[in-house]
């Protein structure tokens, strides 16, 4: 199994490396970069440009969307860290806007006082993405259906699922509070003003969890097995159903919470967003040092995948006109530079002359 960094290696708590070496890691090497993106808008743009950069409405928006992308981009890291993909996870955050908004809509319309509506749609909502992740995980590994084709033929339906529930119109739901306090609502603690986003101490609290699971259990060391060689995982006795179940349910669970963010976000169902999501996600995970081929990655390392790729979308809103149309531009060159960076860190003689 190759070796990996951060806070998700497989055989137990990661060996303390120095700063330097550390800087040498696919997460050091984000980190990096983070600081030379923010070094360049610095003097690029002057001290108007950063102001404005780095000024708190930027920052907050920035903080809200890193950590959007983060919660549902950790669930594809686990998929990825078993050597499968999920592409439905843009096409399920629109879903569940969509859904979550109908719901709610239609008990509080029929006299449910809203804060039950808004609950009951939550929970429905919550369950549902679960139980796709579990379908996902019974096609896959009951019917030796690769991955690639189920979870695209899933990004191919929810997409229609949530045109069709309101005929492609989105759906306010500025009336139902918890749900906008949870896309656009700030908190504070101690002696910190309410600045810090919602969205933020949700994703921080996700990862987290997930990251001691893959470090501190024993299903995070099956995840890590299961992708680095199923084969052999099997033969030792490992449930590689169990883990399929756990990493697609997780995923598409986290996509539904992502979705619900969203919704709160823009207080609207929306059936036509969270188009490319999915690559994004993916692109954070690779960035952060996931293989595609399974067994390698880092909670920690796609966080700040996430991060960067935010970053420099947001960057290019102050540099180019027209930004909207690059960012498919930039992710997918981004992707493609993080996917050729991990493979020559791989075939580095330093690495192979250290049996990595």
């Amino acid at each position: 199994m190759a070796k990996t960094t951060g806070i998700s290696r497989p055989g137990g708590p990661a060996p303390r490396l120095s700063p330097l070496r550390w800087l040498g890691t696919a997460e050091g090497s984000v980190v990096i970069v983070l600081a030379a993106l923010w070094l360049y808008m610095a003097v690029s743009g002057g001290s108007a440009g950063m102001a404005q950069f780095a000024g708190g409405y930027n920052l907050a928006n920035l903080a809200r969307s890193i950590s959007l992308q983060s919660i549902f981009a950790v669930g594809v890291l686990l998929v990825i860290l078993t050597g499968g993909i999920d592409l439905s996870l843009g096409s399920l955050i629109a879903f569940v806007g969509m859904l979550l908004a109908v719901i709610m809509t239609r008990l509080a319309d029929s006299g449910t006082p809203v804060h039950q509506a808004t609950l009951i749609g939550i929970g429905a909502v919550l369950f549902f993405s679960l139980g796709l992740g579990l379908v996902h995980a019974v096609l896959i590994h009951h019917l030796r259906l690769p991955s690639f084709v189920v979870t695209l033929a899933s990004m191919s339906i929810l997409r229609s699922g949530a045109q069709l529930l309101n005929n492609a119109v989105p759906i306010p739901i500025e009336r139902f509070q918890l749900v906008s306090w949870l896309g656009n609502g700030k908190v504070g603690f101690l002696l910190v003003p309410p600045v810090i986003p919602v969205a933020l101490v949700v994703m921080l609290a996700l990862a987290g969890a997930v990251a001691l699971v893959l470090a501190r259990t024993q299903v995070g060391r099956a995840v890590f097995a299961v992708g680095s060689n199923e084969e052999a995982a099997r033969l030792s006795g490992l449930n590689v159903f169990r883990v399929r179940a756990f990493v697609y349910g997780a995923c598409s669970l986290l996509g539904g919470i992502a979705g619900i963010f969203y919704a709160g976000y823009g207080n609207q169902g929306d059936p036509s967003g969270g188009i490319m999501f999915e690559l994004n996600a993916i692109s954070a995970a690779v960035i952060g040092g996931a293989a595609l081929t399974g067994g390698r990655g880092s909670v920690l390392g796609t966080v700040l995948g996430a991060t960067l790729l935010e970053s420099i979308l947001s960057a290019i809103n102050f540099k180019l006109s027209n930004p909207t149309l690059w960012r498919g531009t930039v992710v997918g060159t981004v992707l493609l530079l993080a996917v050729v960076l991990n493979q020559l860190r791989l075939l580095s003689p330093f690495r192979r002359r250290a049996g990595a």
